[in-house]
């Protein structure tokens, strides 16, 4: 079951205060004097109105030594029981931003989901942002050209610009819950007044997704928020301490999973569905799968045979291939590993057969939250993309081409499908579907692909949505 973790860590960046480069720079927290407080609010979280977490939210003004800044805290804390387990996700994060320029001059992002860990520091260098990322022991340098804020910010810099209707401004921001770079939108609509008060419906769009609220003038949220079944709302710092209970893998299956009407049995060379309640998601086409959009639904074909006469059209493999913050390709132990797995094979099939057979049989299926390939490596344990994670820096060690994809797989157990990840590897001109957690390869026909690894966290925004038709399998 893909991690539920990216909804709730894009809420943290989202509203918290709305309410390889080089190694010779310095990564410590300058000292600033805070100077007056601007902004102090805690926002809950709930699940079908229980309380499972809270988020912190401050702003100051301040100096570093001449240089006005804005110096932004948070810290964040949600509780989910997985498998008897009470597993508590801690965030806090500071951010430094330069008052005049509105360019960061430094952040700190710490991430812990159980005894999964994530640091992340960046700092302004040249008109660069450099970061310094830290997960499963590894440390990697990487950076970013432009005038690129933490996402946790920029709600925060528009709410110091002025609030008013009309207003559009844009970001390009770092997700520091997902490290990756993103453009933000946020949009002011025409204000409706309640109490004498005006409140300001807000539209933000990161990437692909969209969040819908509405604030009063000085930034603090009016109107509930909620996507999918999760609201937060303003609450009193002693309100903050209570929990109602924690959100259980009971209630977080029984929300997404996807019932059907009649089991699937055996394993499946393929399947022909109706999806519903995914209208304006753009689905992707396959060598391996046909979609068909119609007004209120889309026909989808998936097979575990190439179902298009043609080869795709020339793609970048390169991007395949990188080594990014989560998939440390080039790591002694990743590539120590993936040569000794396939000493003398010379076949990239039976490459791949063997990579992705190991990590299914010597990594543990736990819903646990990994940060990277290497951090499942050391813990041989994770959920779904924790193998995906693995397998897609295994097989880019050596050559290679393996990307992570997102969509839905039926669960026999369940009898429903539910979110997962897996990865294509490219092999004579296709990308080919495997299955790593369930060791399939090919991954069988139930795996429906909705997306790729740059916007695996879309979705979030259609969990409790999707309906599915079984038309034919076999």
């Amino acid at each position: 079951m893909i991690k539920k973790n990216y909804f709730f860590l894009f809420f943290f960046c989202l509203v918290l205060f709305a309410c390889n480069g080089s190694k010779s720079y310095s990564f410590d927290k300058p000292s600033i004097k805070v100077t007056n407080e601007l902004k102090n609010e805690y926002l809950g979280l709930y699940f079908q109105d229980k309380k499972i977490g809270y988020f912190f939210g401050s702003a100051y003004d301040g100096l570093l030594e001449n240089r006005k800044v804005f110096y932004l805290y948070g810290n964040a804390l949600i509780r989910i029981k997985l498998e008897n387990d009470l597993i508590n996700t801690i965030l806090n994060e500071e951010i430094i931003i330069d008052k005049a320029t509105k360019k960061a001059i430094y952040f700190s992002y710490k991430q812990q989901i159980g005894d999964s860990e994530l640091k992340i520091i960046g700092v302004d260098r040249d008109n660069k942002l450099m970061l310094r990322t830290e997960t499963g022991g590894n440390i990697q340098y990487f950076e970013l050209e432009g005038d690129y804020v933490p996402l946790a910010s920029a709600g925060f810099l528009m709410w110091q610009e002025g609030i008013r209707e009309g207003k559009k401004s844009k970001f390009k921001v770092f997700v520091e819950a997902l490290q990756k770079k993103e453009d933000l939108t946020i949009e002011v609509g025409k204000p409706r007044f309640v109490e004498g008060k005006k409140i300001y419906p807000l539209k933000q769009k990161l990437g692909n997704i969209e969040v819908e609220s509405e604030v009063l003038e000085n930034g603090d949220i009016f109107r509930e928020e909620s996507i999918q079944g999760f609201t937060m709302k303003k609450i009193t710092k002693e309100e903050a301490l209570k929990f109602d209970g924690e959100l259980s893998l009971y209630d977080m299956l029984s929300y997404s999973l996807i019932p059907i009407d009649k089991p699937i049995t055996g394993y499946v060379k393929e399947i022909e569905i109706i999806l519903r309640g995914a209208d304006k998601f753009n689905i992707p086409e396959t060598d391996f799968q046909k979609v068909l959009k119609k007004d209120n639904y889309h026909l989808i074909k998936v097979s575990s045979k190439i179902l298009k006469g043609e080869k795709s059209e020339k793609i970048n493999l390169e991007k395949y291939l990188i080594e990014t913050p989560k998939i440390q390709k080039n790591h002694k132990k990743i590539k120590e590993l993936a040569e000794t797995l396939t000493k003398g094979v010379n076949d990239d099939k039976e490459k791949v057969k063997i990579i992705v057979h190991w990590v299914n049989g010597n990594i543990k299926k736990r819903l646990r939250d990994r940060s990277s390939a290497l951090e499942v490596l050391n813990t041989k344990e994770g959920e779904c993309e924790a193998h995906s994670m693995l397998t897609a820096a295994l097989l880019r060690s050596i050559g290679i081409p393996a990307k992570i994809v997102g969509g839905i797989t039926y669960s026999k157990e369940n009898q429903g499908f539910l979110y997962h990840a897996w990865n294509e590897v490219y092999l004579n001109g296709y990308f080919l579907p495997v299955d790593s957690t369930f060791g399939q390869f090919p991954a069988d026909a139930t795996h429906i692909k909705l997306t790729e690894e740059e916007n695996m966290e879309d979705i979030a925004t259609l969990i409790g949505k999707l309906k599915i038709e079984i038309i034919k399998f076999y």
